[in-house]
């Protein structure tokens, strides 16, 4: 669900009240799924912030 929600919200554009309709979900279910699924993307990808930012800063001279 959580990803569903969240690739109809970001890939597909679509805004929680379109996502919470076509699920046949509520809207607060929506905001929950979308809350959930950048936190789990945010705990995934936590160990390649330093690494990205080091790459960004020489790659793209201040």
């Amino acid at each position: 669900m959580t990803r569903r929600v969240f690739l109809l919200s970001r890939q597909e554009g679509r805004t929680y009240k379109e996502i919470a309709d076509e699920l046949g979900i509520t809207l607060s279910r929506v905001n929950f799924e979308i809350r959930r699924a950048l936190e789990l993307l945010r705990e995934a990808l936590k160990d390649y912030l330093p690494a990205t930012l080091i790459f960004w800063m020489f790659t793209n001279r201040f």
